[in-house]
């Protein structure tokens, strides 16, 4: 008999057999999210109150401080309106729920289908592929519960697959996300990142400037009415979340949750962890110094970044910001999910640890209501998420 552990090797670890599985992985996924649409129930959460928001559009209200619902005044950027518009005319008013739930079904899979493509250009191996599928949380955010954050995630893995194929759309796509939530805005330092890379100091000015015009026209209505109303209800970055859904910092105690120097303790973390992602690891996978990319910026040429280097830049950018999030809501694991098993690849860490952090991972966001010790779980893994991202070498496979 035939030894079958190098054909079994070409399918599972190398590129050669990735379009079948990705493929019959796409089809198991539809029949998948399908029966969750038919067996399990549907928990009405926010889909009322977008719904009660945007009939407060229609019937001409531009002031935000005065759109509102039963769970909370809008909160969103205007691409949110105008994309939960479309969904409101689509199903009745929102009376038709099980048709919302079909229209966030396609929503899912054109996401998996984009995010199948990036994973190809960035070869990751079809081994990790079924971990896109595995998370019973992710089914429930874009099904069972109907989020935005479903419709802004599509729209920012569009820009980055863009950004290794026509970095010139990345920007108005990355725009067009954060018009839906502004979470996708974590992204923008990786995506100023790579644009200097692909065309320097010309690409990234104009790119920058498609993020902030197409903001403006998005938001047209709302800032030729009241522009403080709108970008104080859109954009609130002092906004408190609330303890009772936390999942991250459940461990902290309530004072410590509130608490001011916390949330700036979080803040100056952020920004030194994305200082080392731009300084070390980010030019590391290019195979240059900081500084070269940085004199390579003001010449007047455009150079090719590859998938997996755009790909790793913009998902650890991604991560980070999670990490020191004031505060991650159960619909918040659609931000990085589909990124975890490429992250989980290329970080230097052994398999049977990347396995078992996707797996602590996916058990924190399935506890609920989350415990000391799930929240405690989640932030372990995800530190040695980033422990083996800021070992990484290169932008190339392990």
């Amino acid at each position: 008999m035939a030894d079958v552990r190098p054909w079994i090797h070409r399918v599972l670890f190398t590129q050669q057999y990735f379009v079948p599985i990705a493929v019959a992985l796409f089809i198991f996924d539809s029949l998948l999210t399908f029966m969750v649409i038919r067996r399990v129930a549907y928990t009405e959460i926010d889909w009322r109150t977008y719904m009660q928001q945007i009939a407060g559009v229609l019937r001409g209200e531009r002031n935000y401080a005065k759109l509102s619902g039963d769970t909370g005044p809008l909160v969103y950027p205007a691409g949110f309106v105008w994309a939960y518009q479309a969904l409101w005319t689509a199903t009745d008013e929102g009376a038709d729920v099980r048709r919302a739930q079909y229209l966030f079904m396609l929503v899912y899979l054109a996401t998996l289908g984009v995010v199948l493509a990036i994973y190809r250009g960035a070869r990751v191996p079809p081994v990790w592929l079924p971990l896109l599928s595995a998370s019973r949380r992710l089914h429930s955010i874009y099904v069972l519960r109907l989020f935005n954050d479903a419709v802004a995630m599509l729209l920012a893995y569009a820009a980055i697959l863009a950004m290794s194929r026509r970095p010139r759309w990345s920007g108005l796509l990355l725009s067009l996300a954060i018009s839906i939530k502004m979470n996708v805005q974590l992204m923008l330092p990786a995506a100023a990142f790579i644009w200097w890379r692909a065309g320097g100091l010309r690409l990234a000015a104009v790119q920058t400037a498609v993020v902030a015009l197409s903001q403006a026209v998005v938001a047209a209505p709302f800032l030729a009415a009241y522009p403080h109303e709108y970008l104080a209800g859109a954009f609130d970055y002092g906004r408190k979340f609330n303890y009772t859904w936390t999942v991250n910092w459940r461990f902290l105690g309530l004072s410590a949750f509130e608490s001011r120097a916390w949330a700036q303790l979080l803040l100056v973390l952020h920004a030194l962890l994305l200082a080392v992602l731009a300084a070390v690891v980010w030019p590391r996978l290019s195979g240059h110094s900081l500084w070269q990319i940085l004199r390579q910026g003001f010449r007047r040429s455009t150079r090719r970044v590859s998938a997996a280097e755009v790909a790793v830049v913009m998902f650890t950018a991604n991560l980070v910001g999670i990490v020191c999030a004031r505060s991650l809501h159960y619909q918040f694991y659609a931000w990085y999910a589909h990124m975890l098993p490429l992250l989980l690849f290329y970080a230097r860490l052994p398999t049977p640890l990347r396995l078992a952090l996707w797996l602590a991972i996916e058990y924190a966001w399935n506890v609920f209501p989350s415990t000391s010790f799930s929240s405690l779980l989640l932030l372990a893994a995800h530190i040695t998420l980033l422990f083996g991202i800021f070992r990484i070498r290169h932008a190339k496979p392990n």
